[in-house]
């Protein structure tokens, strides 16, 4: 919405002298929404079950997003943000745990990165039909209402597929229910060179110890605080989203249509360039698909954080050098190292993002681990988004600096401190951490 012009008159933003926070709040309250979505998360995905509770998330962002689309007033609109922040925050706490629970380890990084491939598809998606309503010459509001309008129909369609999705077999299997759960392990499990499901049974085996083991344990918050094992796994969660999303992702991607038309381009141009950064993002993440099976999480991300940094770099030193000028081969430099920055983010950091966290708890209490990976998340997406407005306003390019700063320590505490994951069951997990007993 932030490069609908129509959206601006509607909301009589383009004659408000506090635009730049209201922008600003509109952008917090969603991510207030999420630490709310993710609260609530954490004892829905343990009661219902995680198929359940991607439910209640779709219906609850269906209902929020008709309603943004119905808005107004400004008002309005930025109350149904804090509501769909609930829903999707939910939906994005909840996916990558159902999913990295569903599969077996070989694979488990190109499959939970899928999560991240599609997240880009709805980006694409998203951007190209704010273009095409860009251009739409009709009167009213439909600029920016139809394609609001239209994200309803990703969750409606995940509705009505939910049907033949199965449930997570270490849930069922927390939920004693032994029977359903074998019969997903060995259809999930199974190859055609295993027609006699001994991997899915040596699986399902290890997956029922554990279960026994740890149907003894404590899964209560304290627990999480007062065992030293749980809390270095916590201080883990909720600092990676905070490094990762502090490489400047977030303003950038966000804020992209803006900064975009900050270099002089009109609003077309600023529309059009917006969904070509997601194209090259999203080729960042097909790359990125061939690889992350074979190199360790850390060292995965550590090396994205220190190239996004050095991209970074070279984008502010073409913004602090030809923003205000009219070199077009400056400007264009600018704008392509946008692309370039979202290529190289997606390529390294997207996919282990979204199931790293999901990697390192116990299955009695991942879903409250997740709570506080999206808590961390949450958190960083209110800093950056709430100030970034502002700060563009003020201090201009010397913005990208902090994120310059940030990435370059948070790579090297990613590198020395952060386990390794890769190939192995989330049963053998806790050795990573000293829980032998686990």
């Amino acid at each position: 919405m932030l490069g609908q012009p129509a959206f601006y008159m509607y909301m009589g933003l383009d004659t408000n002298a506090n635009t730049a926070g209201l922008v600003g709040t509109m952008t917090g309250l969603f991510y207030a929404g999420g630490i709310l979505g993710s609260l609530l998360n954490t004892w829905l995905a343990d009661k219902v079950g995680r198929k359940w509770t991607c439910i209640i998330a779709s219906l609850i962002v269906i209902v929020s997003t008709a309603c943004l689309a119905g808005s107004v007033n400004i008002s309005m609109f930025i109350a149904f943000r804090f509501f769909i922040g609930i829903g999707a925050y939910m939906l994005y706490l909840t996916r990558p745990l159902w999913v990295v629970e569903l599969v077996p380890p070989k694979g488990r990084s190109i499959l939970a990165g899928i999560i991240g491939l599609f997240g880009v598809v709805g980006y694409i998606l998203a951007a190209y039909v704010g273009v095409g309503f860009f251009y739409y010459k009709g009167s009213g509001s439909a600029q920016w209402r139809a394609p609001l309008a239209l994200g309803c129909f990703p969750p409606v369609f995940f509705l009505g597929i939910c049907p033949w999705l199965p449930e997570s077999p270490r849930w069922l299997l927390a939920q004693d229910r032994y029977d359903e759960a074998w019969d997903i392990v060995r259809t999930l499990h199974t190859s055609t060179d295993d027609p006699l499901h001994d991997y899915a049974t040596a699986e399902f085996y290890q997956m029922t110890k554990q279960h026994e083991l740890e149907a003894n344990l404590t899964s209560s918050w304290v627990e999480i605080f007062r065992r030293p094992s749980y809390r270095k796994r916590a201080a883990i969660v909720f600092m990676l989203p905070i490094i990762l999303y502090s490489t400047g992702n977030l303003v950038i991607t966000t804020y992209a249509a803006s900064i975009v038309a900050g270099m002089g381009y009109d609003h077309g141009q600023s529309l059009n360039l917006l969904a070509g950064t997601y194209l090259a993002a999203i080729v960042g993440n097909l790359i990125s698909l061939t690889y992350v099976d074979k190199v360790p999480r850390n060292i995965i991300m550590s090396i994205g954080t220190i190239v996004c940094s050095i991209v970074l770099s070279i984008e502010t030193a073409l913004v602090a050098v030809f923003l205000g000028t009219t070199n077009t081969d400056g400007l264009a430099a600018a704008a392509a190292f946008l692309f370039l920055f979202l290529f190289t983010f997606n390529l390294f950091i997207e996919g282990p993002s979204y199931y790293y966290a999901s990697e390192v708890f116990p299955t009695h209490v991942r879903a409250k681990g997740m709570t506080i990976n999206v808590i961390g998340f949450c958190i960083v997406n209110l800093l950056w988004l709430e100030i970034a407005p502002t700060a563009f306003k003020t201090i201009g390019w010397k913005f990208y600096l902090v994120f310059i700063c940030i990435s370059v320590f948070g790579a090297a505490i990613i590198f020395f401190t952060f386990p390794d994951t890769l190939g192995k069951p989330l049963e053998e997990v806790a050795r990573l951490f000293g829980d032998e007993e686990l």
